[in-house]
């Protein structure tokens, strides 16, 4: 096949799972008023939800690319339970048929997300199956030809409204489906070219004219399916990129559709937030002056459902969250429906946990700027006025040190209310919790300043 790394395919293909930092030169994040809530939000459920989850055996879209799999990277990235198998992607499209999605409460489950404190939602209205959860003009592999007058986004964002969340859309751009005869199936271009049934095959040559003519398809058709989610369903808080969607539509384009909008940085080499993703920012200085978002699978087992999900403990998920908010970002923990578009029992569990701790310590996440973590302190720091609120997570032995800070004036506990001693000597500041102060999440100790 000749080289047309310049094509719409090579180049969405590229940008997967890659975010880069984007290319600023005469980009403006969105000062538009109701854009402005995303600062500080906090908490945001991702659902990752599409066909992969009938069998449950496989994530969404990746599981039908024949690769190698390196065990001790995928348990490292996303837990000890993440087990996979590799069909077909005849195999996985034939899914379709069997999704049924005939229990699929939206208003239930981000009811309880909403009442655990969590501000926005992102679904996957399409993941890189080429699997759409709307019924779309574009294409011919959407949830409208297996279930006519479906359309689980329209569900996905009443539930979102109907609970006061705002509403996020999750698209990618890139499509394997769409674009099924001009790509190999094997994971990273590996050799030799795969085709949808795994057999070795010999991808044909095009001109370079052919080539020309099915990226503009290819752009005309990833257009369309954007400005379809953007036009027909009233005012979209987020729209989420996975993938190149460079050269299909502007962001002039979404801004004119959705003057209040925020668009993530991965689909249009600009945005107004970044996403680091499964892996908290090395350097601070990565997000400095952005707003930004850690995404992550909140159970062991990949982004889509698998029947053997173990779900991360809720102390997890929220010493995630401190981590963020002590550099001023929002946390973003993904859980998936199965194909029923029931959630596990075990979802609405966390969502309590979580909103039971945030009933407590909201005021210690929200309303908040960043402390000085890890400068000066060995904890996440957030802060408030005078008041620093210094977070314990699971892993901590219950000792803080603070330096280069005034002798405080008290430290308390918010969980119960308790005086918590310290100790000052010099510009250092020591506080401790006894054993029998802590818990398996995360122990707040609000220390006050002149």
């Amino acid at each position: 096949m000749p080289d047309d790394s310049s094509s719409a395919v090579a180049s969405q293909h590229a940008m997967i799972g890659n975010p880069t930092e984007p290319v600023q030169a005469g980009f403006q994040r969105n000062r538009h008023p109701d854009a402005q809530w995303f600062d500080g939000a906090g908490l945001g459920l991702f659902l990752h939800f599409g066909i992969s989850s009938v069998r449950g055996e496989g994530d969404l879209s990746w599981s039908m690319m024949k690769h190698v799999r390196n065990r001790k990277v995928d348990i490292e990235r996303y837990g000890l339970f993440n087990m996979s198998i590799t069909m077909t992607p005849a195999e996985y499209w034939k899914m379709a048929g069997e999704f049924t999605a005939d229990r699929f409460d939206a208003a239930k489950m981000l009811a309880a997300a909403a009442k655990a404190g969590f501000r926005y939602a992102v679904l996957t209205t399409k993941h890189h199956d080429g699997f759409a959860l709307w019924p779309s003009k574009h294409g011919d592999f959407n949830i409208g030809l297996y279930q006519p007058g479906r359309d689980l986004v329209r569900e996905y964002i009443e539930g979102c409204r109907k609970a006061g969340l705002k509403v996020g859309l999750y698209y990618s751009p890139p499509d394997w489906y769409f674009n099924r005869d001009r790509m190999s199936f094997n994971f990273h271009n590996a050799k030799p070219d795969l085709d949808i049934n795994h057999k070795p095959c010999v991808l044909a040559e095009r001109s370079p004219a052919e080539i020309e003519a099915w990226d503009a398809k290819n752009k005309a058709y990833i257009r369309g399916q954007a400005e379809e989610l953007l036009t027909n369903y009233g005012p979209i808080d987020i729209f989420w990129f996975d993938g190149s969607a460079e050269n299909s539509i502007s962001v002039e384009r979404m801004r004119e559709l959705q003057p209040q909008m925020l668009m993530n940085n991965r689909g249009l080499g600009v945005g107004d937030f970044t996403t680091p993703e499964c892996a908290f920012p090395k350097q601070r200085s990565s997000i400095t002056g952005w707003w930004w978002e850690y995404c992550h699978v909140g159970s062991d087992g990949g982004w889509g459902y698998r029947d053997h999900d173990g779900y991360k403990p809720a102390g997890w998920v929220l010493s995630e969250f401190v981590r963020a908010r002590a550099w001023g970002g929002n946390f973003l923990p993904n859980y998936g429906p199965d194909s029923h578009g029931e959630m596990p029992e075990v979802f609405y569990r966390r969502m309590t946990q979580i909103g039971d701790w945030m009933e407590i310590h909201a005021g210690a996440v929200c309303g908040t700027t960043p402390g000085p973590w890890p400068e000066q302190s060995d904890v996440p720091v957030t802060v408030k006025g005078s008041t620093w609120y210094l977070h314990f997570d699971y892993l901590n032995d219950g000792v803080a040190t603070i330096r280069n800070v005034s002798r405080p004036i008290a430290a308390r506990q918010m969980r119960t209310g308790v005086l918590i001693p310290w100790e000052y000597c010099e510009g250092v500041l020591v506080v401790r919790l006894s054993e029998s102060q802590r818990t398996t999440l995360v122990d707040v100790v609000e220390v006050t300043f002149l």
